[in-house]
């Protein structure tokens, strides 16, 4: 009986002193995550956007790979973790890695898994800046177990729903993912295209195409029949987090929105948003938190303009944009694995995510308490050393849309118009009407509205009142003060409109043109 006992304990000792760097325990390689009462799950939906066109793979670089046979529609796999409510074999980090160049379920069956990891492995050297990512580490970063079991039951109930787009869909950022699904999310991961190939365009129409993407990837996960579809949110690193502002700009189903050290706050990527249609501050009223890190072109000043949105910023002085992804955690099996770390990344990517959910509970499910620690007191002591900065900017009740503006001026005329607008003035807010509002509600009283031309005078006193630099505001109340015979008035700002031409950075050269030409015309 005692030799038997010592053996048992030998075994225990055993196994219960092994290297997690070789993955050979059966317990996730995250571990220390403080993972949520659900065990996860995780499957793969092989979709396709049929209504476009298919798109090689390509790497980073731009090269193109041979495809076997041929394909209908634009591939768009969706990997997905959820709530489980049985516990199974946990997947091997193998299984994500080879998904990134998986298109469809036929080439996962059937394809060799090799060039798969030879795009990871390219991925993790362009983000070094050498070639010096070896095989050995290689193999043991693909034998870490995971947190996720394949194609478990789902719990019966319904969850909100994340979507986490990344273009090394689901590898990069698949720790995170488990560890939100635990704590009773769905979590959607895609990779994101570009128009002609696997990799995403930086500029606005590469957003364009994105947000298509974004929005295809929403769709059919909204068919699926335990996620909570009044509760969603988006998280996103780097230009991903841009891409995902894009969608919530026009889309009210987005809840929330997390931007994990992405380039939402960068003046390159607003510039890229500036020029779409429907990024304006009034179609961004949702809560955002914007989790950032020492970098040249981030700052939160960029996106100080979005004041219909509750923003809660944190800054995290020891971390990097890419450990904030699975990188931040192989630090430990693989020094150096994307550069020289600034402090403990894995204690940094633990309290990135554990601020991200409090975030998400607090938003999506009312659950305030842990968010407050960090918004209304001093940064919790336990992260002191990962967060030096928090603040919050509240935002301020944005005026009513389009579409309810126009109803209101059918039923009680300009005077309601001109009342919401001083509603707005009262409660500071300065300009309660975006340019592209007046522009367009112009247009609408242009068909049969304002015969007199008064209801547009009126409209551009609003709009030079908010905006007395813009040059088209002063020459279109110039114009309508001409048509309603104020011709002092009208002469007046004809000239305030030629004097702000040279300076209007909103407008182009060729409308520059036109508004002079338009300008001299009118006083001849």
């Amino acid at each position: 009986m005692h030799k038997k006992l010592s053996f048992i304990v030998l075994l225990l000792m055993f196994f219960g002193c092994q290297d997690p760097k070789n993955g050979s325990l059966e317990e996730p390689f995250s571990n220390f995550m403080g993972y949520g009462e659900y065990s996860v799950g995780f499957k793969s939906l092989f979709l396709s956007d049929l209504s476009r066109e298919h798109v090689p793979y390509a790497d980073w670089s731009g090269k193109l790979y041979p495809e076997n046979g041929t394909s209908k529609g634009r591939k768009l796999p969706i990997h997905i973790w959820y709530p489980a409510s049985e516990k199974s074999k946990l997947l091997p980090y193998r299984h994500f890695v080879n998904l990134i160049t998986k298109q469809t379920q036929e080439e996962f069956n059937k394809e060799s898994d090799s060039l798969a990891s030879k795009i990871f492995a390219y991925q993790i050297s362009e983000l070094k800046g050498d070639s010096s990512f070896a095989q050995d580490q290689l193999d043991t970063l693909l034998a870490l177990k995971t947190n996720a079991s394949l194609n478990t039951l789902p719990v019966q109930q319904k969850f909100p729903l994340i979507l986490f787009p990344n273009g090394t869909s689901p590898a990069i950022q698949s720790v995170m993912c488990e560890y939100l699904a635990s704590h009773g999310y769905i979590v959607a991961a895609i990779a994101l295209k570009g128009q002609f190939s696997h990799v995403v365009d930086t500029s606005t129409k590469g957003l364009e195409v994105a947000v298509d993407d974004l929005e295809f990837a929403l769709q059919q996960l909204l068919e699926l029949p335990n996620i909570d579809e009044t509760q969603i949110a988006l998280l996103a690193n780097a230009i991903q987090s841009s891409f995902c502002v894009g969608l919530a700009s026009r889309n009210k189903k987005i809840k929330a929105l997390i931007s994990l050290e992405g380039g939402f706050l960068s003046q390159f990527e607003q510039n890229i948003l500036n020029s779409t249609s429907f990024y304006e501050p009034q179609n961004i009223a949702i809560p955002i938190l914007a989790i950032y890190a020492p970098h040249p072109s981030i700052s939160p000043h960029h996106i100080y303009h979005l004041k219909y949105s509750d923003r809660y910023f944190a800054h995290f002085p020891k971390m990097s944009e890419f450990h904030f992804l699975n990188y931040g955690l192989f630090e430990e099996y693989v020094p150096n694995i994307i550069g020289e770390p600034k402090g403990n990344t894995k204690k940094g990517f633990k309290a990135a995510s554990e601020l991200s959910l409090s975030f998400l509970n607090a938003m999506l499910k009312g659950k305030t308490k842990k968010f407050d620690q960090f918004y209304t007191k001093e940064i919790p002591k336990e992260y002191e050393i990962t967060i030096d900065t928090v603040f919050k900017m509240a935002g301020i009740v944005p005026p009513p849309n389009m579409a309810i503006l126009k109803n209101v001026f059918i039923s009680d005329g300009i005077d309601a118009i001109e009342s919401i607008y001083q509603s707005q003035i009262m409660e500071g807010n300065p300009t309660p009407f975006s340019m592209t509002f007046y522009n367009d509600f112009k247009n609408w009283l242009a068909w049969k509205k304002d015969p007199e031309y008064t209801n547009r005078l009126r409209l551009y006193k609003m709009a030079v009142k908010s905006y007395p630099n813009s040059a088209l505001n002063n020459y279109r109340l110039a114009f309508y003060l001409d048509k309603n015979n104020a011709d002092k008035a009208s002469h007046s700002y004809y000239l305030k409109a030629s004097q702000l031409l040279d300076k209007d950075s909103t407008l182009t050269q060729s409308q520059v043109a036109d508004l002079k030409n338009a300008i001299v015309q009118a006083l001849q």
